[in-house]
């Protein structure tokens, strides 16, 4: 059942805006790894590091932490090396590995042995490796130095070549294969499985964070604490104050509503273009995590100090798999569900009550929602975001997940990036508040598996091209398309009516000085009352787990009662049912 009806509400920004907007909005980060000088400039925290290296903050991204373990090590030359170009961040990404993976010795080697005496890793003896002027030659360095793994990985594969030729590396499965392919030139990787080597059936159960990760987070977990006390941030057995700010919030955004009526801007519009719906007739079995689960791993990440209601992080070598990119602005966490999936959270503008700790990440965050809103580029921190995806898609494989086991998701600008991410990997998710994109393909994934949450009246959802209702302030809008549309369907909550006053008060935008003064305060107002997280969760039955200044907007209109508990393709079939699912 869904209830229904309520009042209107609006959202709208320019630089300035959305520059002060923004910094309240979507408020959220995950835990576990975020703590004082876990993380750093472009640092990515967990299975890479040693806890040493953990520990020590002020580590570039740059550094390549699994270098403190064994390598694998390469031929003798017969020719002094020649300088090359540098790889790439991207080239590397993929293949950060295990310090606990035996050494292996490409050359005269036969069969590798760990402290037992028992076989470990079997090499097959190669031909001496080609001078540095041979095209094999180039093409082996970079296998050489790159790849160390552990587990499923390369402590149970083989590395040979033929006579002169070039470095092949066979994997336990199809899946480690995939994943790994992506960091290595396509002529060096071979997706070639041996069949007697063992493959992962199941994934393997997240391991605990380690003593040092556990002590790491404690800074933030006591912050959080305390803001609990003052009802800031809550979570499940949170006790803050009895009403918090309840009243003084309802009495700013009683007085809104009154100014826009007062000046005709709640008034049903005209000619209002009608957005395309979209039936949903496929399958509603798939496994997925479910909207609570998304949504308090989007929320979390506004948090600081906080972890997912029923999640766990994701970790390898005892921390979380995490990224935080300062020069850009991403910032993601790793997430498992029980039921084995993993879930990729990137936060949105300011983090939240992370400003605490990392205040100036935010200036990266505007500068990267003003270049989507206000060019036709695609920023840095979208590109970081995809990069982290691979990394999680590679650790992952190593531990027995597939690609269908990993998802993604985030609210505002996190939400941008879980859309860019899932449009270039196919993986699924859901997405909060996040407007349209710079980045097309054919059908703008219609028929994907990641859903855009949007709430009426939130200015965020309302910036793209596959919706009417900000333009001329947006390019013009073109059902199921145009310049910024969204990727993949998109499902929107609360009550319809909520739009007309951004619908009205987008006509002014340009037309004189004071129209557009009203129309940035009016879309602030709107992205204040509807934004947040904590007014989705309302809408979608769901008690949010953790939630960040949950007295803060206009939680009044339809309930969508049981979605919180769908899976993905459960949700479409519910949205499109009940007339809510439209098309990007």
């Amino acid at each position: 059942m869904r209830v229904s009806k309520v009042r209107p509400f609006g959202y709208g920004a320019a630089a300035v805006a959305i520059s002060a907007g923004l910094v309240f909005a979507p408020v959220h980060a995950a835990a576990w790894a975020d703590t004082t000088g876990t993380e750093s400039a472009g640092s990515e925290s967990a299975g890479s590091e040693s806890p040493s290296t953990a520990a020590t903050s002020g580590e570039s991204d740059s550094k390549d932490t699994a270098d403190a373990g064994p390598k694998l090590t390469e031929p003798a030359r017969t020719e002094p090396r020649k300088a090359g170009p540098r790889r790439s961040l991207r080239d590397r990404a993929a293949v950060d590995l295990d310090s606990q993976a035996p050494e292996l010795e490409a050359p005269n080697s036969t069969e590798q042995q760990d402290d037992s005496g028992s076989p470990d890793t079997a090499v097959d003896t190669p031909a001496p490796e080609p001078t540095d002027d041979t095209e094999a030659g180039r093409l082996n360095r970079p296998l050489l130095k790159s790849v160390r793994t552990h587990r499923a990985g390369i402590s149970s594969a083989r590395l040979s070549a033929p006579s002169g030729g070039v470095l092949t590396l066979e994997v336990p499965s199809a899946a480690v294969a995939t994943a790994l392919a992506p960091a290595l030139p396509a002529a060096v990787v071979s997706t070639a499985v041996d069949p007697t080597l063992p493959t992962p059936t199941v994934p393997t159960p997240p391991k605990p964070l380690s003593p040092i990760a556990k002590v790491l987070q404690l800074p933030g977990r006591l912050v959080n604490a305390v803001l609990q006390v003052f009802s800031l941030t809550t979570s499940a057995n949170s006790h803050g104050l009895p009403n918090g700010l309840n009243v003084v919030n309802d009495l700013i955004f009683g007085v809104f509503r009154e100014i826009e009526k007062l000046i005709g801007l709640h008034r049903t519009p005209v000619a209002q273009p009608t957005v395309p719906t979209m039936t949903y007739t496929g399958p509603t079995t798939r496994p997925t995590p479910t909207v609570e689960q998304f949504l308090n791993a989007s929320s979390a990440s506004y948090v600081l100090g906080s972890t997912p209601g029923n999640l766990v992080p994701f970790t390898v070598n005892g921390f979380q798999l995490s990224a935080t990119r300062f020069f850009s602005g991403m910032v993601a966490k790793t997430w498992v569900t029980p039921e084995g999936q993993i879930i990729i959270a990137y936060q949105g503008t300011t983090g939240g009550s992370h400003l605490l700790f990392n205040p100036l990440i935010t200036v990266a965050q505007i500068v990267a929602d003003l270049q989507v809103i206000f060019t036709r580029t695609t920023p840095l921190a979208f590109y970081d975001a995809l990069e982290f995806a691979e990394r999680v898609r590679a650790e992952a494989a190593l531990q027995g997940y597939t690609d269908d086991d990993i998802f993604v998701t985030g609210h505002s600008l996190g939400g941008w990036e879980a859309q860019f991410v899932a449009q270039r990997t196919g993986l699924a998710g859901i997405g909060f508040e996040a407007p349209g994109m710079n980045a097309r393909v054919p059908g703008n994934g219609a028929d994907s598996m990641f859903v855009n949450i949007g709430t009426y009246g939130s200015s965020a959802t309302a910036m793209a091209t596959d919706l009417p209702y900000l333009q001329p302030f947006m390019p013009p809008y073109v059902p199921g398309g145009g310049s910024k549309p969204h990727y993949g369907p998109m499902v929107l909550i609360g009550d319809p009516a909520a739009m007309n006053p951004l619908y009205n008060v987008s006509k002014l935008w340009g037309k004189t000085l004071i129209g557009s003064a009203i129309f940035m305060l009016d879309f602030l107002g709107n992205f204040f009352q509807y934004h947040l997280p904590g007014v989705q969760a309302y809408h979608l039955d769901i008690k949010s787990n953790p939630g960040i200044v949950p007295f803060l907007g206009s939680k009044r209109g339809p309930v969508h009662t049981g979605y919180g508990a769908l899976t993905i393709p459960q949700l479409m079939k519910a949205a499109s049912d009940d007339g809510i699912l439209f098309l990007p």
